[in-house]
């Protein structure tokens, strides 16, 4: 049971190291984002920030190693204790082992085959919400390497893009004006009349 603890224990502080670098990831983003750090900063300290997520994620398949190993040996226990159990029930009933040592064997074997199901239950329990929360993390990952990709991408295209310069509404207005001027100039022009004016033939 104290061996369950630790686990339990362990990862909690993995789940709690890892939402440290999650929002470490988060903040570093926005400060590249919005300009306030250069690309090479932001690599200095995204590197750390990987480095960290990555040892989280070793620590806990190494903890799921432990955990299913463990559910190995109870599972190897439990058979035993059923064997056991067995062996000694037969042999009570064929006279080869007396009432009182059958009794007494039989009480003990109960015992120890309950309480390792039950130990084997709370592992299994521990593993499947180890493994869980190790899956999520490996998706949480991800997603965080897609977005910091897609904010270097969006820094690289913002860098690499000429600046723009937004015209006077007045200037635009002016142009405008000007070009229906032209227009209407040409329009009205005594060749673009006569040719207006020409019949196809037939």
């Amino acid at each position: 049971m104290q061996k369950l603890i630790s686990w339990k224990h362990s990862f909690k502080r993995l789940s709690e190291e890892y939402e440290v670098a999650r929002k470490k990831k988060q903040a570093l983003d926005n400060l590249l984002r919005k300009g306030r750090i250069s690309q090479s900063t932001f690599d200095v300290f995204n590197r750390e920030i990987e480095d960290a997520i990555a040892e989280v994620e070793k620590e806990e398949k190494a903890l799921l190693e432990k955990m299913a190993a463990k559910v190995v040996e109870l599972e190897g226990q439990v058979k035993t204790l059923e064997v056991l159990l067995a062996n000694f029930e037969i042999g009570h009933v064929t006279g080869e082992i007396d009432d009182q040592v059958y009794q007494r064997e039989n009480d003990l074997l109960s015992v120890g085959l309950e309480t390792t199901k039950q130990e084997l239950d709370e592992v299994k329990e521990a593993a499947d919400e180890l493994a869980g929360g190790e899956l999520t993390m490996d998706r949480e990952a991800e997603q965080l390497s897609q977005e910091s990709e897609a904010t270097q991408q969006e820094v690289k295209f913002l860098e690499e893009s000429p600046p723009t310069e937004e015209k006077d509404p007045a200037e635009h207005n002016k142009e405008t004006v000007v070009q229906a001027v032209v227009c209407t100039a040409q329009a009205e022009s005594p060749e673009v009349k006569a040719k207006a004016e020409e019949k196809p033939e037939a």
